[in-house]
């Protein structure tokens, strides 16, 4: 690596996780009608302040493999910035997730790609001009469906298709 390249990955990693911390507390965390006045991610801002929030930025998707072999099975998240998604199309991203999920061991993948529609229940976000990824989670399958299974209850998944909801309800029981 050129020694002039070092600064300028340094910059793009802490823009990166500043911009996911920043959607996080703007979107994710924020209560909304769409989830029956819960918030999207109605864990994260708990995950956040008790310090269960891994960060990686990586080109290689394969370190999501390794990561993955090493989360452990608690209520932490490793959230994954994949500055190199370009090198899949949002289907072949798709396919790579439920290669993972299909054999799971206990640790779900979930993630989105820059090519993918946008999430018409989410707000929109205005980043801070970090460069664009995919975002990939990697979260405990058992901690993952208890959650899902106590919002369920409180009516978040009221405006998901029929079908999301049978995913999920097929996921919770993987």
């Amino acid at each position: 690596m050129n020694i002039m390249e070092q600064p300028t990955i340094h910059v793009t990693h802490r823009l990166i996780s500043e911009e996911i911390r920043d959607w996080s507390k703007k979107v994710l965390e924020v209560p909304s009608d769409e989830f029956n006045g819960l918030p999207p991610c109605p864990y994260a801002k708990r995950a956040w302040m008790k310090d269960k929030v891994r960060m990686h930025i990586t080109s290689d998707i394969e370190e999501c493999i390794r990561i993955k072999s090493d989360c452990p099975d608690d209520d932490s998240v490793d959230v994954v910035a994949w500055v190199d998604y370009d090198k899949m199309s949002a289907d072949e991203f798709d396919q790579w997730l439920d290669d993972q999920n299909e054999k799971h061991n206990g640790i779900w993948v979930i993630g989105f790609h820059p090519d993918h529609p946008e999430d018409e229940a989410l707000e929109e976000y205005q980043g801070n001009g970090a460069p664009e990824y995919a975002l990939i989670l990697i979260q405990s399958l058992r901690h993952l469906s208890e959650s899902s299974k106590k919002i369920f209850s409180k009516g978040y998944y009221d405006k998901y298709s029929q079908s999301d909801i049978n995913h999920i309800k097929e996921r919770n029981i993987s």
